[in-house]
């Protein structure tokens, strides 16, 4: 049993260390209009990257514990749950909105807004071509003003089949918190390597001249 608990925990760290590591970093003269002239648009871009690190870090922190502990019903809870408390400590901080989101949410926080829903579309169909990008970001004018958004894909790695994965992959006790809590659950079905969301990032930008 500690081997399965210790391969469980090796294999979740390295998928968290390759998803944050492993993503090159795009171009800054892929904005749109110019904009990459723009020491603000610099400034937030470099923001939305360290912000998103920051979210998957803590989250992996939180997961990591737990298996530690050598429960899953724990990193439901974590990741279902906990987690939405790290989005909202660093909005309070640095004023800027960050959360993970998806298609086929479990908690309806994570429900995607019509900008996200068409970026998280996007990262499928590339990723059905084979083509997926580390990430995705432009100026967009919201409500007369310009923001910035950032959005990171998240792949399925292969402990988060545990409790994402076909049904009757989960563990029946997994499966009994998964009722009890989201009786409208969407996030299973899900296969290794599957996008899973995205980490969105929004920050305001400077007035234009």
């Amino acid at each position: 049993m500690w081997v399965a608990k210790l391969f469980a925990l090796t294999a979740l760290i390295g998928f968290f260390t390759w998803m944050n590591a492993a993503s090159p970093r795009a171009d800054f003269d892929k904005l749109p209009g110019g904009a990459a002239q723009e020491e603000s648009v610099e400034s937030a871009l470099r923001q939305a990257r360290r912000l998103a690190d920051e979210l998957l870090e803590k989250v992996r922190g939180l997961l990591t514990a737990e298996l530690e502990k050598g429960g899953y019903e724990g990193a439901v809870r974590v990741c279902s749950e906990i987690a939405q408390e790290i989005p909202r400590e660093i909005e309070a901080r640095t004023g800027v909105s960050i959360r993970r989101v998806s298609l086929r949410y479990r908690n309806p926080k994570d429900i995607p807004d019509e900008y996200e829903r068409r970026k998280l579309e996007e990262f499928e169909q590339q990723h059905r071509a084979r083509a997926l990008a580390d990430e995705s970001f432009e100026v967009v004018r919201e409500d007369g003003r310009r923001y910035l958004r950032y959005m990171r894909p998240i792949l399925v790695g292969p402990m988060c089949i545990t409790c994402h994965g076909p049904k009757e992959a989960i563990p029946s006790s997994v499966r009994a918190i998964l009722a009890e809590k989201y009786p409208e659950d969407r996030a299973t079905g899900y296969r290794s390597g599957d996008v899973r969301g995205a980490v969105s990032v929004k920050i305001p930008l400077s007035p234009e001249n």
